[in-house]
């Protein structure tokens, strides 16, 4: 699994999201490359990423902004 590089038609709100996954809502989370468009950088993705330990699969909060 991960590394899935799947781009979605829409967002896949309330699911699993891997970092290299893409869909049409993706929003920059501040200071992230932009280059860099997988879910991971999104701020709608939920990763943990302000916990001590970041999850590998986050979940999809679009529309509610997490950041």
């Amino acid at each position: 699994m991960g590394n899935n590089k799947n781009v979605y038609d829409i967002p896949n709100k309330g699911g699993n999201v891997w970092p290299e996954e893409i869909c049409p809502a993706y929003t920059p989370r501040k200071g992230a490359t932009e280059c860099l468009k997988g879910c991971w950088y999104c701020r709608y993705a939920d990763f943990h990423l302000k916990e001590e330990r970041a999850l590998d699969v986050g979940v999809c909060k679009w529309p509610e902004k997490m950041v």
